[in-house]
């Protein structure tokens, strides 16, 4: 792990002078009695002048080394990669607080190079704070740094609301850079994928996509159309006073056939439309609400709560999945409110269920980087991030699973 060069280097020098003065000291006191007390004199002036040298040299190592272009992790890890995006192998991880001392820079997006424990690597400098002074640190210009085209007054478009954001040939990050785009850059929306995290734009480079949840919404999305989605449904209207219901919160949302991601979707919803709620799930996040398709359920993460929702069914108190487990069975305890389960070691793999925080789970493997879980529940088999998790049971029983 890369150390912290300023307490490490001050402790060091410190000390170094510390020693100096003592042994010093104690050679002249040897020498007290068979020496005048001018040539005592004499001696610790010298002393005194080494001392203030080792100091002056100090705080000037100190100032060099606060000047030195440094990144500080803002996060809990960190993933140091072979190349400058997130398609790139993870080399290492490193925890939060971690000095990384930066050896290049990209403009035109967030991936710097750094010298990590292990040598050299890339890392998103968004979960980082930058430190120290980078005039001199060199720059590679990032290819295909483009801008946005003209807008109609109150056409759909996006604000970019990050430092770059790379815009895509398709709907989602397995798909190549088209270009990338400056923080303010404003973007006309075409069209929205299904899942409502795409947006289409039109950039000055051509038509792509980049994810909405780097950018702020403007203008009017009630005619944009979507790709590949589900038909749209309608909510309620003139609801009486009190009645529980939820407002859409997002530009569109999935209505589920049941309480989960793992269920088709019925229809989807606009943002803004009101649905009647009819019942809640035992986790507290799906609600079942009516729509001009027919009842589903909708993930209430996305949506706002109005109304007396207190009055909704709830589910009588059951077992939480997976008390029977024990023993030295290999097993995750979900530690936090909800956890997604993915259909791979990764954030960019698909979510299939959501279980409440409480939840056990058997766990059947252990993926490359001992990040990731495989695991067992009502679901079926799908992964989940151990950082969110307490593991119990007879760890040694669990395989790496490529």
């Amino acid at each position: 792990m890369v150390k912290n060069c300023l307490y490490m280097r001050l402790l060091v020098i410190l000390v170094t002078t510390i020693l100096a003065f003592v042994l010093t000291g104690i050679h002249t006191l040897k020498g007290l009695y068979g020496g005048t007390i001018m040539a005592i004199r004499i001696k610790y002036r010298k002393l005194f002048l080494l001392m203030v040298m080792a100091i002056l040299l100090a705080l000037g190592q100190l100032v060099a080394v606060a000047q030195t272009a440094h990144l500080v992790v803002n996060t809990h890890r960190l993933n140091i990669r072979s190349g400058p995006s997130a398609r790139h192998d993870i080399i290492t991880s490193v925890p939060g607080g971690t000095e990384l001392p930066v050896i290049s820079q990209r403009v035109g997006d967030a991936w710097v190079e750094v010298a990590g424990p292990t040598g050299p690597g890339w890392v998103n400098s968004t979960y980082t704070v930058a430190r120290g002074d980078f005039s001199s640190v060199p720059n590679e210009l990032t290819p295909n740094l483009g801008g946005g085209t003209a807008i109609p007054a109150g056409a759909p478009h996006v604000v970019v609301n990050t430092a770059y954001l790379n815009v895509r040939t398709g709907p989602g990050v397995g798909h190549s850079i088209l270009t990338t785009v400056k923080g303010g850059t404003e973007l006309l929306v075409t069209a929205i994928a299904s899942g409502n995290i795409w947006y289409q734009v039109e950039t000055s480079a051509g038509t792509g996509w980049l994810n909405r949840t780097y950018t702020a919404s403007r203008g009017s999305f009630a005619n944009v159309a979507t790709i590949g989605g589900p038909e749209l449904a309608t909510g309620a209207t003139d609801l009486p006073a009190g009645t529980p219901h939820l407002v859409v919160n997002t530009a569109y949302l999935n209505v589920r056939t049941g309480p989960g991601v793992g269920h088709e979707v019925l229809a989807a919803v606009r943002g803004g439309d009101k649905l009647v709620v009819t019942a809640i799930d035992s986790g507290g996040v799906w609600y079942q609400v009516e729509t001009s398709a027919g009842t589903g359920w909708v993930n209430s993460t996305y949506a706002v709560g109005r109304g007396n929702i207190a009055s909704v069914t709830r589910p009588a108190s059951t077992e939480r999945e997976g008390a029977h487990l024990s023993g030295p069975t290999p097993r995750a305890v979900v530690n936090t409110a909800h956890l997604n389960i993915r259909r791979g070691p990764g954030i960019g793999h698909s979510v299939t269920a959501t279980v409440p925080g409480g939840s056990t789970l058997r766990v059947l493997g252990l993926s490359g980087d001992r990040r990731w879980y495989l695991v067992e529940g009502s679901f079926g088999q799908g992964w989940l991030n151990n950082y969110y998790v307490v593991f119990r049971g007879d760890f040694s029983q669990v395989p790496i699973v490529s």
